[in-house]
């Protein structure tokens, strides 16, 4: 592997993803290639005070000055001895880009996401900082929400303060909507605020292949989706918001479900990829303070096929 990503396109709605695998203490983990922009060698540090414990400081690449994080103190593991030393992956989502400090960098893996599981709901594993586990050569590859990790240390400031600033709008409690999310975070945090906008009849997916199993019973029992929205993540395990967005569009008894897709993945080829599928909307992370305005405008304003 080079140190700078390779241009890497995977077909729209094929269900696949690239993984980048790395080691912390030994241990393999994984992120998504798509939100990695470079590998690079150790670079020159410089401290910041009265920062997160977890941040070593700020390096400037080229023209861009990027904060750096221990990983393994992001993870509650005992410091990197020197941050001189391993590899440094940069990572964008969300409209933020932030340097993580590995141990070593593996290579990039092509898979399904039929070979990534989720994480099992077990007290004392819910609140760490993981969305699944892929099947890697044999072995378990833990994969990081590198949302919840940066919310946590403060970086990512999405719509908590926008609710009490939303327009009210009669009958959104009449709304059903279907969400699929694998990260704890992000599903705490939207559920929440399309509580406080009054959509209160929210019916949460841990993964694609879990929300298409719902579409599929009410099918099955009503003879129609009953469900007013679909609103879904991109990458989930098992099925990707894509390729769930691919099979419902496809479905004859199903295509004319509202499709919102979103992402913390912010590129024209993300945009291309949504529109390929036939979702009827997109939108980014950071751009969540929207969503609200944008559901009214699919389930009240747009005429009904």
């Amino acid at each position: 592997m080079t140190d700078t990503q390779p241009t890497i396109l995977l077909e729209s709605g094929t269900n696949e993803l690239e993984i980048l695998v790395f080691t912390l203490r030994g241990q393999r983990y994984g992120v998504n290639v798509a939100k990695v922009r470079e590998v690079i060698e150790p670079v020159q540090i410089t401290c910041l005070p009265e920062t997160h414990e977890a941040v070593v400081g700020v390096f400037q690449l080229r023209d861009t000055v990027t904060p750096l994080v221990d990983l393994k103190v992001a993870l509650k593991q005992t410091p990197t001895d020197a941050p001189t030393t391993g590899k440094t992956i940069i990572m964008e989502f969300n409209d933020v880009r932030v340097g993580f400090l590995v141990d070593t960098v593996e290579q990039i893996y092509r898979v399904n996401w039929n070979d990534v599981s989720a994480m099992p709901d077990l007290d004392g594993v819910n609140d760490a900082p993981l969305t699944s586990i892929a099947h890697i050569k044999e072995s378990m590859v833990l994969m990081l929400d590198f949302e919840q990790i940066v919310f946590n240390i403060g970086g990512i400031d999405l719509f908590e303060e926008h609710a009490s600033r939303m327009s009210s709008r009669e009958n959104r409690s009449d709304i059903r909507i279907l969400f699929a999310e694998d990260s704890r975070a992000m599903r705490a945090l939207i559920t929440t605020n399309l509580t406080k906008a009054d959509y209160s009849n929210v019916t949460v997916c841990v993964d694609g292949q879990e929300a298409w199993d719902k579409l599929e019973e009410e099918v099955q029992k009503n003879g129609k989706v009953t469900y007013d929205i679909l609103i879904t993540d991109i990458e989930m395990p098992r099925i990707d918001g894509l390729h769930l967005t691919k099979k419902l569009k496809e479905h004859e008894k199903m295509k004319h479900l509202p499709v919102v897709i979103f992402s913390s993945l912010v590129s024209i080829d993300n945009e291309k990829k949504c529109a390929s599928v036939g979702a009827n909307a997109q939108i980014t992370k950071p751009q969540l303070d929207q969503l609200v305005t944008l559901i009214d405008g699919l389930v009240f304003d747009e005429p009904k096929a």
